[in-house]
């Protein structure tokens, strides 16, 4: 498993908030973030929200001025960058149980897993063979697209998934495969909407 960049501070069995380490990157919108429960079942997150504020509720930042260099602070003033946190929110769409397929891959099971994610759970970014783990049966696509999160703008999600699918099967060839039945999966989903699955399709590229 990767290293873990953040850490769950709030949790149900459809998403995780977590709060990202300070010195970790953040989970970039879209992207596919994985949590190991205590009885060893992986718990698979999709980024949907990220954002940046105060520790303290109801106090807000104060701009710093044109002259703010954030090296310098962290230098001279690192107390500055103690009071702000960023923490993202991701939708939990799938989880894998240490079972595997006839082929002797894991069975992700693209459906909401049976218990949360505890609180202070690792979260951790997923590899490339995670995400192609997510791909057929587009399970996760006809959640998105039929019961999307009205807080998320549910097509440039839905454009980002399709983006990593073709980034995790290595571009190409493959990643252009993936990319066709993808579509032809969401094409079905969005009950023959050509005009909207176009423009899905040219944010993926």
């Amino acid at each position: 498993m990767s290293v873990p960049v953040a850490e769950v501070i709030a949790s149900s069995t459809r998403e995780i908030v977590a709060e990202v380490y300070a010195e970790a990157e953040t989970p970039a919108f879209g992207s596919w973030v994985e949590i190991e429960t205590d009885d060893g079942t992986v718990l698979y997150g999709l980024v949907s929200h990220a954002e940046t504020g105060s520790v303290e509720p109801g106090r807000q930042a104060v701009a710093l001025g044109a002259d703010y260099d954030r090296d310098r602070i962290r230098r001279e003033m690192p107390q500055i960058l103690e009071l702000v946190r960023t923490t993202v929110r991701a939708q939990v769409l799938a989880y894998w149980d240490g079972q595997a397929r006839v082929d002797g891959r894991p069975h992700v099971r693209q459906t909401l897993p049976p218990r949360p994610a505890a609180l202070h759970d690792r979260v951790r970014p997923c590899g490339p063979d995670a995400v192609a783990a997510l791909a057929a049966p587009f399970d996760v696509l006809r959640t998105l697209a039929r019961h999307p999160d009205p807080a998320v703008p549910a097509d440039d999600l839905l454009a980002a998934v399709l983006r990593n699918l073709h980034a995790a099967h290595g571009g190409g060839d493959d990643g252009e495969t993936i990319l066709v039945e993808a579509g032809r999966a969401l094409a079905r989903l969005l009950d023959d909407d050509h005009e909207r699955l176009q423009s899905i399709l040219r944010r993926v590229r």
